[in-house]
């Protein structure tokens, strides 16, 4: 009797351990062939970027990365050989990411540090926290960023900059994998990124301090008058309830603008990478007079009709007939017509700050603020992530923790002035000053 129990329990434990490791194994042939698969059936941008020109080494490119799919068993892996499958498409709303797994550690093998004041390569200061890291060349186009220890030693990766030695992505190894990555640069002997601004270490200019400002950052969402007629929204994503957000803009900063005659507002969208359609809101303080756009096509894909077909949403509903009629193809939504009922007088003149992490929704705030005479932007261009957009939930895959979301429509002007890897440009070119000190740029400009 002790025997069979004894067995049985070896049974189940057996099958646990089985049960965990299928959990947390993936087979990286399968999940790269569902996304593939997804892909060229659903992603609107398809058929124009695998074009004649380009289709062998497209071909080419999917044998490769399915022959180093079925050679790999490690998440991590796979991971970057669908990275590599999904950047040729050049498009920063196909995401593909692995919320189970963070970059790996690896030691500093030893290659030589470069010292120089004009490249990437050398020690850096992080302004906010004293951080020091030391960059040194890595692979292909990468640049490892280490932490520097206290005896000088080299300790974990900090992040990993993708890029040249003036511009890059930033993929940060405290953070799950995912394709989606915000971009930095290096001016002169600053590094800009999202996270801060480092002061790079050497004997002639270690000695040169980052300026202060109240709003070095964007960081928290905050919106309060800083000068007699001067108020300041900054706003870092658009992932938030548009009735709430709504409710903000028409109660609390309207009333004031309109209160105190406050003649200028300064938007601050640095490193907004989109959200919902809350941006809309803001129209309210731009609006002048009707006008329209032409609508977005949307892709009748499988998918594509599925999800519209158990959607709640009416106007989902009502293109529905359309769509099945043309498997596909493109169909043009209704033209989205712009008109408000109030007309505010204030404020005067709207300044709102971008930059290259500024994306999607936040450009389509861009496109729709410009047809006001009382916008000017500020910065840099924008990251340019707007071709394709309207992106839905995850799509499921075989492997636990992909996550894989692309768009589903194409934006009326992507076949003839695309701003996809472009951006947007600003009317007033802020890049040889570091993002700390643009907002007081601005308000100097508008004394």
């Amino acid at each position: 009797m002790l025997s069979k129990i004894v067995i049985t329990f070896l049974l189940v434990i057996n099958f646990i351990s089985v049960y965990s490791q299928n959990r947390n194994t993936c087979d990286c042939t399968i999940v790269l062939k569902e996304i593939i698969s997804d892909i060229e059936s659903n992603y609107p941008g398809f058929r124009s970027k695998v074009n004649v020109a380009n289709k062998n080494y497209y071909k080419e490119l999917k044998n490769k990365v399915i022959t180093q799919a079925m050679t790999t068993s490690n998440r991590e892996s796979c991971f970057y050989i669908i990275e590599k499958y999904i950047q040729f498409f050049k498009d920063n709303h196909i995401i593909f990411s692995d919320r189970k797994t963070s970059p790996s550690q690896h030691s500093f093998s030893g290659r030589t540090i470069k010292k120089t004041s004009r490249q990437l390569i050398g020690i850096w200061r992080r302004n906010s926290d004293s951080l020091l890291v030391s960059i040194v060349k890595g692979s292909d186009n990468k640049y490892e960023g280490y932490i520097l220890k206290p005896n000088g030693r080299l300790g974990e990766i900090h992040f990993e900059l993708i890029g040249n030695e003036h511009e890059f992505r930033i993929r940060n190894y405290d953070t799950p994998l995912t394709t989606d990555l915000l971009r930095g640069r290096r001016l002169k002997n600053l590094l800009i990124e999202p996270n801060g601004i480092w002061q790079k270490m050497d004997n002639e200019q270690s000695g040169i301090e980052v300026k202060t400002s109240t709003y070095s950052v964007n960081k928290k969402f905050r919106y309060k008058q800083v000068k007699e007629d001067i108020y300041y929204l900054g706003i870092p994503s658009f992932n938030t309830d548009a009735r709430s957000f709504d409710s903000i803009i028409v109660n609390q900063i309207i009333p004031q603008l309109e209160e105190n005659k406050i003649k200028h507002l300064i938007i601050d969208l640095r490193n907004n990478v989109g959200g919902n359609s809350s941006f809309l809101s803001l129209m309210r303080f731009a609006y002048e007079k009707p006008f329209s756009i032409p609508g977005d096509f949307v892709f009748a894909s499988p998918k594509l009709i599925q999800n519209y077909e158990i959607s709640t949403n009416s106007f989902r509903r009502a293109i529905l007939p359309k769509l099945r009629v043309n498997m596909g193809g493109f169909v043009q939504r209704d033209s989205l017509i712009i008109t408000l009922k109030e007309n505010y007088q204030y404020p005067k003149t709207i300044s709102i700050i971008v930059n290259e992490n500024s994306a999607s929704s936040s450009e389509y705030f861009l496109i729709l603020a410009k047809h006001s005479t009382k916008v000017k932007l500020y910065g840099r261009h924008t990251a340019g992530t707007l071709d394709y957009s309207e992106l839905f939930e995850p799509e499921k895959l075989s492997c636990e923790d992909y996550f894989l979301m692309r768009p589903t429509t194409k934006s009326y002007w992507t076949d003839t002035s695309p701003i996809d890897n472009k951006g947007i440009l600003p009317d007033i070119d802020l890049s040889s000053y570091p993002e700390n000190e643009w907002v007081d740029i601005i308000l100097d400009k508008l004394k």
